[in-house]
């Protein structure tokens, strides 16, 4: 598969199990469904998330942007709370595609809301 952003090959990776593709240029990170939602739960994956941030957010800036799976435009994404996140979504297979440094803000998200849950336990 080729990367949706900037047309490099993406290699398959593994983590602990699950396989995710990542560019061999920007870095960028496509999921197939529920992948990032596995890697959530595990821990290190954000490891896994090794490009440059401030070039994945010159990749952010691309809005036409066709699944790699699929070949179907892939829809935007924008979360506020309780973090700012951005990523693609491809309404047909529902894979993901988070530029670099995306990821690492999906899982610092995460960390958060463990977090939030202990100290909500405290009260």
């Amino acid at each position: 598969m080729e990367c949706p952003k900037c047309l490099a090959q993406l290699e398959v990776i593994d983590f602990k199990g699950i396989e995710i593709e990542r560019c061999s240029n920007c870095f960028g990170l496509f999921f197939d469904h529920l992948e990032k939602e596995g890697l959530k739960a595990l821990r290190g994956a954000e490891s896994i998330d090794v490009g440059d941030e401030f070039v994945g957010a010159r990749y952010n800036e691309i809005m036409d942007v066709a699944c790699p799976k699929c070949r179907i435009k892939m829809t935007h994404v924008y979360q506020k709370e309780p973090f700012e996140i951005k990523f693609e979504s491809c309404p047909q297979c529902h894979g993901a595609f988070f530029d670099a440094g995306e990821f690492r803000d999906y899982m610092e998200e995460e960390i958060f809301e463990q977090f939030q849950d202990v100290v909500g336990g405290i009260e």
